[in-house]
């Protein structure tokens, strides 16, 4: 009897292993360069066409984008209908300076909190910077519960300084503080244009501290299908740039990466950004 027992268990726990669901996500980056009228040809409103052709097609269920100015925020709010987003401008906190947010699709996630810190010495403070940063920078997060799954996910947003060494490496410390603070134990994706190329040692430096305070991993590293697209992130609108990757997403230990690509998107000579969008079939 005893011997029945324990068979039935052991059988018991393995269907329900095998029984387990997993649940897929599609997640992007993608700095779609603020509006100037200097980029000529490739100027903010002869790429919405591109934009938005681009997020149509691509779907993702959590896009962070960087260099967001406000009337852009609108011009894609109208161009992804389903999405809601979260994030304010960095200057006041409210509609000044560019925002960094977190879109999500509405009928996969429910938004149960959301907030934005400044990458400084004073995280709370809008509009502060601190150490050698050329210009204010933030992190926008949401907290998304999965409607299919219930699962609480944390997705964690940012745009690090373009010339301040101490101000990417000190954002770095400080966003991996304020992740473990928010998130706790959930499930994290953290998107960004993080302006540190892969061959630094600054790269070693966030890669360290986010795999030992967070379990975070570059997504890329762990994709079970080969990487494609793109060698560099950074395009600056041209198509001879030395590779300059400096995009990344990150996800923990409860995330698995099916593929990871960076997208090479132009139509008629217009480049969607001076950034290729990354994009990572990632599931949980």
């Amino acid at each position: 009897m005893k011997f029945m027992f324990y068979s039935l268990m052991i059988g018991l726990i393995a269907l329900l292993s095998c029984s387990k669901q997993q649940y897929e996500l599609n997640v992007m980056t993608f700095n779609i360069r603020l509006d100037l009228a200097a980029d000529g040809e490739n100027r903010w409103d002869a790429r919405i066409p591109v934009v938005k052709s681009y997020m149509d097609t691509t779907a993702p269920d959590i896009a962070g984008m960087q260099e967001v100015l406000h009337h852009q925020l609108i011009d894609l709010q109208e161009m992804m209908p389903g999405y809601d987003y979260v994030g304010t401008g960095r200057d006041d906190g409210k509609t000044g300076g560019e925002y960094s947010p977190v879109f999500f699709r509405n009928d996969r996630f429910i938004l149960r909190d959301n907030s934005q810190f400044w990458l400084s010495e004073t995280p709370e403070v809008p509009g502060s910077r601190s150490w050698d940063a050329a210009i204010t920078r933030i992190v926008s997060w949401a907290a998304l519960e999965d409607r299919k799954s219930g699962e609480l996910i944390y997705a964690f947003n940012t745009h690090f300084d373009h010339r301040g060494v101490q101000a990417r490496l000190k954002s770095i410390e400080l966003m991996s503080e304020k992740i473990k603070e928010i998130a706790g134990d959930s499930p994290v994706i953290v998107l960004g244009d993080f302006n540190i190329r892969k061959e630094s040692d600054d790269y070693g430096f966030m890669i360290d501290t986010f795999s030992e305070n967070n379990g975070l991993t570059n997504a890329e590293l762990i994709s079970r299908a080969p990487v494609t697209g793109a060698e560099s992130t950074f395009n600056g609108f041209r198509t001879d740039i030395e590779p300059r990757v400096i995009d990344f997403i990150f996800v923990d230990n409860n995330f698995g990466v099916s593929s990871y690509r960076v997208d090479e998107v132009m139509e008629n000579g217009i480049f969607i950004s001076d950034h290729w969008p990354v994009v990572a079939e990632i599931q949980y």
